[in-house]
Parts: C-alpha cells; sequence; structure tokens
C-alpha cells in the first residue's frame, strides 16, 4: 500500500491518501454558497420548516440555524464548532463568513466559506389577520335592564388591556382589531376567541354577571374541510351595584359585593351576611339605589328600641333596637333606607 500522490509506503491511508496529502485538501463541511431565509416584514418570525416562529436572536444566529438544514460535515471532522460573521448587508442580501473549526485526525482545522443569504420579506399568517382586522369573537358589554356607566366602561377597558397585555407575549392573535360604542353598551371585536373568552371570564371574575355565547356560521374553510364560526360573547353585569338595595326570597338586604361567583348580601333585618351563586341572579329584585339613602336624627332610645325622625314626614318612628346599633346616642345622625314604607337602620 502506497499514497498515489506522494508515493509513501510507511504511512496508513485515509481515503486512499497518506496523512499529510489526505489533509491538504480536506474540506471540514460542505456549505452551500447562497442559501434564503423568509422573515416576517412586521414582527419579524421566521419561516422554518413550514412553521412560523418566533426567535429573539441576533442575525448571525438566524443564519447558523437556516444553514444546519444545508451543512454536511466531513465524516473525518470531529468537534466542529460553527460560527458565522456577517461582512456586508444590502437591502436584502447578505454576505457572511462562515467559520468552521474541528479536529481532524488529531489536528485542529480552521477554514471559512462565503455565504449570501437571501432575506424574503413577507407576512406571516397572524400578522396578514391582524393588519386586515380579523376577528373570531366580538365580547359585547352590557347591562341587566340598563346601560354600562362611565366607570363600568372604563373598569371593563382596564381590564381587557391589562389581559391583551400579558396574552400578547405568547399569542400575537391577541388584539383588539375594534372597539364600537353603542347606546346599550361597548362592541369589543378580539382575534381570538381562546383569548375573548379568558378576557371575558376576567371581567365577569372581576364585575360579576352572566355569560352567554352565540356563534355565527361565517364560511367554510375548504382546505380543512370545517365550518368557520365567529362567536359573539355577551357579558351581562347586573342592574344593580354595590351598595344597592335588594330583595331576595324573604331578604330585604343591602350589596356588599359582586365577583365572579357570588353576590354576598347583607341582611338590613338579622345583620347577618348570605351569599348567592350566580345561578340564582334572576330571583334577585332590585328595591333601591345607594343614592336613595337618607339621614336622620335619633331622638329617643330604650333599651329595646330607638326612635328617630322621618326624613320626609318628620313624625318619629320606633324601631327595635339592634346590637349593632347599641352605642348609637340621642342626637346622632344616621343613615337610613326606606323600602316598602319600612325604615332600616344603616351602618354609620
Amino acid at each position: 500500500m502506497f499514497c498515489p500522490r506522494c508515493g509513501r509506503t510507511d504511512e496508513e491511508l485515509f481515503d486512499n491518501l497518506c496523512k499529510s496529502c489526505f489533509l491538504e485538501d480536506f474540506v471540514l463541511a460542505e456549505i452551500p454558497g447562497e442559501i434564503e431565509i423568509t422573515v416576517c416584514a412586521h414582527c419579524e418570525s421566521r419561516l422554518i420548516s413550514g412553521k412560523w416562529h418566533e426567535l429573539e436572536l441576533s442575525d448571525e444566529e438566524i443564519i447558523l440555524n437556516a444553514l444546519n438544514n444545508h451543512i454536511t460535515l466531513n465524516k473525518y471532522a470531529q468537534n466542529v464548532e460553527i460560527h458565522v460573521e456577517t461582512l456586508l448587508a444590502r437591502g436584502s442580501n447578505i454576505e457572511c463568513l462562515v467559520h468552521t473549526r474541528g479536529t481532524v485526525l488529531g489536528e485542529d482545522i480552521e477554514q471559512g466559506y462565503k455565504l449570501n443569504v437571501k432575506i424574503n420579506r413577507t407576512v406571516c399568517p397572524e400578522c396578514s389577520k391582524f393588519t386586515s382586522g380579523y376577528y373570531e369573537a366580538v365580547i359585547q358589554l352590557r347591562a341587566d335592564k340598563r346601560v354600562p356607566d362611565d366607570e363600568e366602561v372604563m373598569t371593563s377597558d382596564a381590564i381587557i388591556a391589562e389581559n391583551i397585555d400579558k396574552i400578547a407575549r405568547k399569542n400575537k392573535m391577541a388584539y383588539i382589531s375594534q372597539r364600537n360604542v353603542l347606546k346599550e353598551g361597548i362592541d369589543y371585536y378580539i382575534g381570538s376567541y381562546k383569548v375573548a373568552k379568558r378576557i371575558s371570564n376576567s371581567i365577569k371574575d372581576h364585575m360579576g354577571g352572566v355569560i352567554k355565547e352565540s356563534p355565527r356560521l361565517m364560511g367554510r374553510d375548504k382546505s380543512a374541510g370545517k365550518d368557520l364560526y365567529r362567536v359573539w360573547i355577551s357579558v351581562r353585569i347586573p342592574y344593580f351595584k354595590v351598595n344597592d338595595f335588594v330583595k331576595y326570597e324573604s331578604v330585604i338586604g343591602q350589596i356588599k359585593s359582586i365577583d365572579g361567583k357570588k353576590i354576598l348580601i347583607k341582611d338590613l333585618n338579622s345583620r347577618n351576611q348570605i351569599s348567592v351563586q350566580w345561578r340564582d341572579y334572576d330571583k334577585i329584585m332590585a328595591v333601591a339605589k345607594e343614592e336613595d339613602v337618607m339621614e336622620t336624627t335619633v331622638t329617643a332610645k330604650t333599651p329595646d328600641s330607638i326612635q328617630i325622625l322621618h326624613p320626609v314626614t318628620y313624625e318619629p318612628v320606633d324601631l327595635q333596637i339592634n346590637v349593632d346599633f347599641a352605642e348609637i346616642e340621642i342626637g346622632s345622625q344616621i343613615p337610613i333606607i326606606e323600602i316598602d314604607h319600612v325604615l332600616y337602620i344603616l351602618d354609620c
């Protein structure tokens, strides 16, 4: 056995060449002269193997990732390291130098390769939907038997903005394409149904109410073979607010808190608090508003009763004393509410 190039007979051959001759022409990696990278012009996402990915990488790292599918390492190369250096960027073309380093038959070898990267700028599906005003769901903020007031609208806006800001970090379909002010409430057009569902539940958690969904057939995706729907999600907040007065079964009480799970009512007679689930919402009847509260004067007091002046007729009215009001003194000004011709003393 001998090396056909130099004639040596005392060395091991590699691909029919001695080590020295073999290393003279050795190529660490086969790298194409040009590759293409597809980038979204709006969000900088990259199209990789037919799928869009948001990659927080430098241009060199993006190019190196794209090279992975185009590099063929020599079978003799070991511990190969590759990095990319940008030489010149001109429009949609980037001239690069690919540095390679590895070990071959115990020898360290470094080689460089010229590479041209062509950037194809287009629009990813999510950004295309955003720019076209696409939406999958509409959140309808409504109030039962009334119109949401300015404070409730501001609260809803803040909840939606906070949720959109959080979800959009991982889901580009978390956006509002429209916000329409109607005489009956506000409509929010949301890019993703799943996002709209999450947001509507968050509104209910903060403001209470009842959620109902109404899907509408908008067409058919022939490529996927399925119907396309848009969903209208109605978030109907209650007709009463915190501190309003209601009747629930035999209880006359004041609303103390409202959230997505329950309505907390304080019984004006027993002074106990009761929790009402939203499934029983229809059993609650509004009987007075917070602004109906009046003030009056305590004119007399016994161990069992308190005498006050009716705030309208100024006639004396005797009320049974409650332990909560034991410390009220004659001459004090106290808040009261009149419901069905009955006066109730409220928390001072």
